[in-house]
């Protein structure tokens, strides 16, 4: 029994001895640097039709033992917007053994513009036909692209069964949290009133703020029930755009040919700062 306990005990001994061995070995063998990333610039500048390589311009990465890791940098995540058109962006890079080093540089879009509404068609419909006036509202953003799905309906006083002036105010933002307002125009006109169509270039423009605008630019055509069109109908156009005031505002058209037929319709237009 007292050789076996003496065996045990140089055993213990042993193995303890090579787990001190294997874990100097270990420690010696263990990458103590972490990787570094930076950025030759607080800010970056960039067009909204940036490229993802652009977001990487101006950052470098190394590690003492890995050595130059620029290639290797992933572009992390956006915040929400500071301040329209400028955001913080997120980096990381990785070490062989999974060490990470982590940037946050604030990025600025030069070109950046608030989401846009428009629309499918004017907001005209016939009193009674029934219609829902929020179904032709779209929406667009330079960075999001088509926000249309996003679009929601805030408040709507519109009487589809009468004859009127209404107006339905939506609402869209985009990923970043720029959230624009909109209170439409919508008209509810008389069948009689819709005898000619008065066909525009867009229902909804935008104006920059002390832009010049002309209402008579945005009118194309002029068509009958049937399709064809009518030549040299008399056009009357009333404007009540202000563009040196951000607002929205609406052109009202309308035309009356030989035989009596009439028709009208309104453009929708948003002056911005």
């Amino acid at each position: 029994m007292k050789y076996i306990r003496i065996t045990m005990m140089f055993l213990f001994v042993v193995s303890l001895g090579l787990y001190g061995l294997s874990w100097v070995k270990e420690k010696q063998l263990e990458d103590s640097t972490k990787p570094l990333l930076t950025s030759d610039r607080e800010e970056m500048e960039l067009s909204v039709d940036y490229e993802e390589g652009d977001l990487l311009e101006g950052l470098t990465a190394s590690d003492a033992k890995d050595g130059d890791l620029t290639d290797q940098i992933i572009v992390g995540s956006f915040s929400q917007f500071l301040e329209p058109g400028v955001c913080n962006v997120s980096y990381v890079v990785f070490d062989s053994v999974n060490q990470p080093a982590v940037l946050t540089r604030k990025t600025r879009f030069t070109d950046y513009r608030s989401p846009q509404f428009t629309l499918s068609q004017p907001l005209v419909f016939r009193a009674g036909a029934g219609s829902n006036a929020v179904s032709q509202v779209g929406a667009n953003d330079v960075l999001d692209g088509d926000l249309t799905s996003l679009v929601r309906l805030v408040e709507s006083d519109v009487n589809y069964r009468e004859e009127g002036e209404y107006s339905i105010q939506v609402e869209v933002s985009n990923s970043f949290g720029d959230t624009q307002e909109a209170s439409l125009p919508v008209h509810i006109v008389e069948g009689s009133n819709a005898a000619l169509e008065i066909e525009l270039m867009e229902p909804l423009v935008y104006v920059k703020k002390g832009e010049g605008f002309d209402p008579n630019l945005y009118v194309e055509s002029v068509e009958d029930a049937d399709g064809n069109l009518v030549q040299g109908p008399s056009l009357t156009v009333e404007s009540s755009v202000n563009n040196q005031e951000a607002g929205c505002y609406e052109v009202h058209y309308q035309v009356t040919n030989e035989q009596g037929l009439s028709g009208e319709t309104w453009l929708t237009v948003i002056v911005r700062e």
